[in-house]
């Protein structure tokens, strides 16, 4: 009995050394055309649009790559329209069961305001299988480092940002969030946007 307990301690102790520090493979290091579901939108809408002037509470000037391959997407500058702006990690409970409410916001109302998720602390072949099962298909940056996570002093995950077309952060919700409070945020990204002049 002693043996096969000492042998299952060693184990233990391989196994644990051996995965806490496992570097991301090859595969994850990038996002790659094959591993993003075909219906994910690309991060061409919020191609910067040089205009932005830095006033108050706003995203930090910070680029990321785009999880569909192609243009990285300048934070600080998301465009010329109002985004929501939602972080998330493929380990997160809460993010994924806000997910489907992000989705039909993004459905019903993707004509009048942006939404981007923000990969958190994650890879992009984890991210690109949650987007896969959830039927998910809003544009994604990842942000493997977690940069934006830090720059905003959050606890934790999820976060969704309410950033006007100007680029101030207008609302921010820590936690989980349920659809009345998405369609809270989009409300006041369209007022906004509505009372804002061109």
């Amino acid at each position: 009995m002693t043996s096969s307990r000492g042998t299952a301690a060693a184990l233990v102790t391989v196994l644990a050394l051996s995965g806490c520090g496992a570097a991301p493979s090859a595969d994850d290091a990038e996002p790659t055309a094959a591993a993003v579901p075909g219906d994910v939108a690309t991060c061409e809408p919020f191609a910067a649009d040089g205009q932005r002037v830095r006033t108050g509470d706003t995203l930090p000037v910070l680029t990321l790559p785009c999880l569909v391959p192609g243009e990285d997407v300048a934070l600080d500058d998301l465009g010329d329209r109002p985004v929501l702006v939602n972080l998330w990690a493929s380990w997160c409970a809460p993010c994924r069961e806000e997910m489907p409410l992000l989705q039909k916001a993004y459905e019903r109302d993707g004509d009048r305001i942006g939404l981007l998720g923000v990969n958190t602390e994650d890879t992009p072949s984890a991210a690109a299988a949650v987007l896969a099962d959830l039927d998910v298909t809003y544009a994604h940056v990842v942000d493997r480092d977690k940069e934006l996570l830090t720059d905003l002093a959050a606890p934790g995950l999820p976060v969704t940002l309410a950033v006007a077309a100007d680029g101030r952060i207008l609302d921010r919700q820590i936690g989980q969030a349920s659809a009345e409070r998405f369609d809270e945020m989009v409300s006041l990204l369209v007022a906004d946007s509505a009372s804002t002049p061109p």
